[in-house]
């Protein structure tokens, strides 16, 4: 039986056996041998090569070829979709291809020997999404989700872009206003006399606005609303001292800081150390922290 995906990302995850069939080198997913005159189904292929043995053929792990083609900002999950497939092992080999806009994709954690090879379409992207903006009042923004989860190992080809959320501004500071009156009173004599009293309003500051991302955080108190590539502007300010609030930060940054913090930028990437490969556009454009 042939593999379920393309011979380019078949040579990037490599131990896969080729055979001379009709003259053409074909991949194969599973190989027989005859032991005892009934064919036997082998997990691995070795051979000889220079006085030392060398795995050249990985028969036991299940794989696939999946596309993620629908504009989602929910989560999707390779583990779920293993399932979906009737797989319930642990060992698994294919390519997970991004031809949409999605909030955030999981790559599971699967056994220490399997690889995915993650392919992001140009003009695609995993994109998290936007911190809200703070309240008025020096409330702080919320920080920018992430994009790319994994435990898995996986080869990277990204001509889209992968990217944390951007983090919600922060809230500005509200202040008070004083206002001085003079007022006139009847005193002795007849006379007019003056006096003066203070009186007091609130200023309010404005509202932070949205990180950007899918979906963009929501701006708060006058602040707008983070799109998909930028964060929303922070709200005015009534003045006597209080303070408009801060920018929505951009994908992958943090939040403006007003009178609280803003909001800080999303994980691109959690579980950079199980990139173990690079394929085609390579890396791409990362924005955000790439951790663990």
């Amino acid at each position: 039986m042939g593999i379920p995906y393309s011979t380019t990302y078949a040579q990037a995850l490599d131990k896969h056996l080729r055979v001379k069939h009709g003259g053409t080198w074909q991949y194969v997913e599973d190989v027989n041998v005859k032991d005892g005159g009934s064919w036997r189904d082998v997990k691995e292929v070795w051979v000889k090569h220079s006085g030392t043995w060398r795995l050249i053929h990985e028969g036991e792990h299940f794989l696939f070829n999946a596309s993620i083609n629908s504009n989602s900002t929910s989560e999707w999950s390779l583990a779920s979709h293993i399932s979906g497939l009737g797989y319930g092992g642990n060992k698994i080999k294919g390519a997970v291809i991004v031809n949409s806009v999605r909030s955030q994709v999981n790559l599971g954690n699967f056994s220490n020997d399997s690889k995915v090879y993650l392919r992001i379409n140009s003009n695609k992207r995993i994109t998290g999404k936007g911190g809200d903006g703070g309240n008025r009042g020096g409330q702080n923004g919320q920080g920018g989700q992430r994009a790319l989860y994994t435990r898995t190992n996986f080869i990277l080809d990204n001509a889209g872009v992968i990217a944390g959320g951007g983090g919600g501004g922060a809230g500005g500071n509200n202040a008070q206003c004083t206002y001085q009156n003079t007022y006139y009173y009847g005193c002795m004599k007849g006379n007019q006399c003056s006096g003066t009293s203070q009186n007091f309003s609130t200023a309010n500051g404005g509202g932070g606005g949205g990180g950007a991302g899918y979906p963009g955080g929501q701006g708060k108190h006058g602040g707008q609303n983070g799109q998909q590539w930028g964060g929303g502007g922070g709200g005015g300010n009534d003045g006597c001292g209080s303070n408009s609030g801060g920018q929505g930060g951009n994908l992958g940054g943090g939040g403006q800081n007003a009178g609280g913090s803003g909001g800080g930028g999303g994980t691109a990437i959690d579980g950079w150390s199980y990139r173990y490969g690079q394929n085609g556009n390579n890396d791409g454009d990362i924005r955000g922290s790439k951790t663990n």
